[in-house]
């Protein structure tokens, strides 16, 4: 990708060009430099109101409650073509989410059209997604379809899951082969490709990309845990591998001491990546030359089992065992108790959804949101299940897979939860069915499973998505909408499409449009040259605006 030059004199050439597009299809509607105030510079008139922004050559975003409120705009309402297109660079080494950089989008009905960049750790042990460029509408009306990818090395279980440089990648439990945990990628042709075992225990439980890397951490799981009989590898793992291609990994890190043979979960930082042991107690931050720091475990003793990790505004987040809730950390301050939620003895999940942080807790299947202190409030339980494992904003709606019916629930709003997958079947044989991992790939969410081993995938709004981390410095988004598709641009070049709905998207109204908020979280960056034209431009207009 090409990183935008920070020369002003090119800052101006590139705005000519994308000016002069007007004559051809588009006229600009708006056109708000961001360089010292919330200005629109077109004749329009459409001034925005900033709110806790500061200027620096941009508008600059703090995570926490910056935005920039726009007029009521009816050309992005859905009944027209429009394109937006911005500069944006992420700001996130601090601990903080991408977020959205603009959006109309209603948090009461989760209805509206988003940009977005998605970053999602604590999805159990992984890190989902890092840095993912997204271009979402929901409408709340589009029909749920699952497709199911079966299950790659016919595993027991989908352990964990990460987006990488276009890919999807899962880790697994148990090949049916020769008891292996493995990495596979999922092909376009639909076929699972096997990127090999990083080493020979029988689990690969952590996936995170790192400094543009895929790593692993590896385990050996005991399935007893599972109500499932015991894999016959006891080979130990506690190992961090970084992918090379094919089938080939190397030895980044071992856990010291080994981690009594596994790595739990992985998250990045502070641009370090951090890993925890999951059998027993440690905490461990990796610089990239794999060098480490001990960052202890929390409670009062130190020695506090883990489960996941997650960062949220500056913080490092850790969720325990049995009912030590939840704690937090800086790299330079020490753990600090964040409280626990009502009847909780294992948290097993992070997400940040309308920029809250919230957590899957055992014994009822419920998501409980942080309010501060030590106090946490209840959103609600999904049906009659036990526990919240798998956990993933998608197109603007918070999804939960649960224990022991491996079912999938979505947020209804007002501590509803609504039905939308049974992923495995009814056995009275099997104590424990889990949607243990997710992940959003391809503008759909992806769901892999315990004990069948599979993968499935949810498609219903429009979604476009870039499948690759941003790399740092700045970048140029175009989003256009032509009343068939979303098209989803970056740095002048075509990333993806989606279809919208036979009959449109719907109307909009009374939805303001607002720049560094979407529905996960509020945006931490920078962000300039924001403009709005009043149709969908074409492919070779967005790329002659960028050369």
């Amino acid at each position: 990708m090409n990183e935008l030059n920070e020369n002003e004199n090119e800052n101006e050439t590139q705005n000519e060009k994308i000016s002069s597009l007007e004559s051809e299809t588009a006229r600009r509607i708006g056109y708000w430099p961001l360089r010292t105030d919330c200005t629109d510079n077109t004749m329009n008139g459409r001034h925005g109101e900033a709110q806790g922004i500061q200027f620096d050559d941009g508008a600059i975003f703090d995570g926490l409650t910056s935005s920039i409120i726009l007029p009521h705009m009816e050309e992005t309402d859905g009944s027209k073509p429009f394109t937006l297109s911005l500069e944006f660079k992420i700001e996130d080494d601090g601990g903080f989410l991408p977020g959205g950089l603009c959006s109309r989008f209603d948090d009461g009905t989760q209805t509206g059209w988003h940009l977005s960049i998605l970053t999602q750790a604590g999805v159990t042990f992984s890190q989902a997604n890092w840095r993912n460029l997204q271009f979402g509408w929901s409408t709340g009306q589009a029909a749920d379809e699952w497709h199911d990818w079966g299950s790659p090395g016919n595993c027991r279980n989908i352990f964990s899951m990460c987006v990488h440089a276009g890919h999807l990648y899962t880790g697994t439990f148990d090949d049916a082969q020769d008891s292996l945990g493995r990495v596979y990628r999922l092909g376009k042709d639909g076929a699972w490709v096997n990127c090999g075992n990083p080493d020979n225990s029988n689990c690969v439980s952590a996936l995170a990309e790192f400094d543009g890397h895929l790593y692993a951490g590896t385990m050996c799981y005991k399935a007893v845990g599972s109500a499932l009989e015991e894999s016959s590898n006891q080979e130990p793992g506690g190992r961090i591998y970084r992918y090379e291609g094919g089938q080939t990994w190397s030895l980044f890190a071992e856990l010291p001491g080994g981690g009594a043979g596994s790595v739990g979960t992985m998250a990045v930082y502070q641009n370090k990546l951090i890993a925890s042991a999951f059998y027993t107690y440690g905490i461990y931050a990796f610089s990239v030359d794999g060098g480490y720091e001990q960052l202890d475990a929390p409670g009062p003793e130190g020695t506090t089992r883990t489960f996941t990790l997650a960062p949220y505004q500056g913080d490092l987040y850790v969720g325990c065992n049995v009912d030590t809730g939840v704690y937090s950390r800086t790299m330079e301050t020490p753990w600090e108790y964040r409280g626990n939620a009502a009847n909780s003895n294992q948290v097993y999940c992070f997400s940040v959804y309308r920029n809250e942080l919230l957590v899957g807790i055992w014994p009822q299947a419920k998501m409980v949101r942080y309010e501060g202190g030590t106090s946490w409030s209840e959103m609600g339980l999904m049906g009659s299940e036990k526990e919240v494992m798998g956990v993933s904003v998608f197109n603007g709606r918070l999804y939960g897979g649960t224990l022991p019916g491996g079912q999938v629930y979505r947020y209804a709003g007002d501590s509803q939860w609504d039905l939308v997958g049974i992923l495995e079947e009814p056995d009275p044989a099997v104590l424990y069915r889990r949607v243990w991992s997710m992940a959003v790939y391809e503008g759909q969410l992806f769901a892999g499973t315990m004990p069948s081993g599979k993968v499935w995938s949810l498609r219903n709004d429009p979604l476009a998505t870039c499948d690759a981390g941003l790399s740092d410095g700045w970048h140029r988004v175009t989003a256009t909408y032509n009343l068939e598709r979303l098209s989803l641009y970056l740095d002048g070049q075509f990333v993806s499409s989606s279809a919208c709905p036979e009959g449109g998207l719907g109307r909009l109204t009374q939805i303001p449009l607002v720049l560094g908020n979407g529905p996960q979280c509020r945006f931490s960056g920078r962000m300039r040259e924001v403009e709005l034209f009043d149709a969908a431009l074409t492919d070779e207009e967005i790329k002659k605006g960028w050369e």
